[in-house]
């Protein structure tokens, strides 16, 4: 399914798969809007939803651990979580 061909179609869907979309690239689930429809379509909707859950339950973690004077040394959750991608 990961052929070479691209091509470029116009869709319509609900404000909360954008939503989701946008929030794939926030959190660096994914490269693009493009790139996290693609990622949708091909994992499914379910799972998806649970992945970003996931990923928003981390950042609201570490916010509060930041506001709870826990300091994040610069970059070091970056590359935490890139790691963590790559597994």
């Amino acid at each position: 399914m990961h052929g070479k061909m691209s091509t470029t179609v116009s869709i319509k869907v609900r404000r909360e798969v954008v939503e989701l979309a946008d929030k794939m690239v926030r959190y660096g689930l994914a490269k693009s809007r493009s790139h996290a429809f693609n990622i949708l379509i091909e994992k499914g909707l379910n799972e998806v939803v649970k992945e970003v859950g996931f990923w928003e339950q981390v950042y609201r973690d570490v916010e509060e651990l930041e506001r709870s004077g826990f300091k994040i040394v610069h970059g070091g959750l970056s590359k935490m979580l890139e790691e963590e991608r790559h597994r």
